[in-house]
């Protein structure tokens, strides 16, 4: 999916998008490293250091959501595929009220607000659970979420790193690497962000 079809395919939906060189932009980019954790484009800071690794929709959940998948095994197996990508496997609560339920991706999904997304089969503390026995990590996010513009980074190998001005950041670019259909993850990103209601703005981020 070309970035001028990412770009009208939000407009449709009454977003406001526009495309920048990663230059542009006034948050500098970091390369993906081998100890960052594969976590939630969720833009709150968070109890681990660890922040250079890929961005997506829940994590760990990001997988089995695209691919319909709904069982703890696979949860289980989606650990292992993203290890052996390279990545460190996580999934995320917050300090607030919402506790293991912070994930605001998965708390949709598991209550079936996801357009033609059957429910998984187990709840947030379950999760949590399948994913640190599986050697994957759990993080807790810190204060309330401030987002302003949703970030989604097609420049591979790279991500942006959570700030105090927050941003979501979908790195859209992992697509590839998992063979997920971008169109059907970027629309699922965009509903995530509407249905949270998030900012309904754009910086679609390609290479220069």
């Amino acid at each position: 999916m070309k970035p001028h079809e990412i770009k009208k395919a939000l407009e449709d939906r009454g977003w406001h998008a526009k495309i920048l060189a990663a230059s542009e932009l006034h948050q500098k980019s970091v390369a993906v490293g081998a100890n960052g954790l594969f976590k939630c484009v969720d833009g709150r800071k968070s109890n681990k250091a660890e922040m250079n690794g890929p961005k997506t929709l829940g994590g760990v959940y990001a997988l089995v959501a695209a691919r319909g998948e709904l069982t703890e095994a696979s949860l289980a197996k989606a650990v292992e595929e993203v290890r052996d990508a390279g990545y460190v496997p996580c999934v995320h609560g917050d300090d607030g009220e919402a506790g293991v339920n912070g994930c605001g991706f998965f708390k949709l999904w598991s209550k079936g607000r996801l357009e033609g997304l059957p429910k998984p089969e187990y709840d947030a503390c379950k999760g949590r659970e399948v994913v640190t026995s599986a050697n994957g990590e759990y993080e807790v996010l810190e204060g309330n979420h401030s987002e302003s513009c949703v970030i989604i980074n097609l420049v591979p190998d790279t991500t942006y790193e959570p700030q105090d001005d927050q941003s979501f950041v979908v790195d859209a670019w992992i697509t590839g690497t998992f063979n997920l259909d971008v169109p059907a993850y970027l629309t699922r990103a965009a509903e995530t962000v509407e249905k949270l209601n998030g900012p309904r703005v754009a910086k679609i981020i390609i290479a220069g």
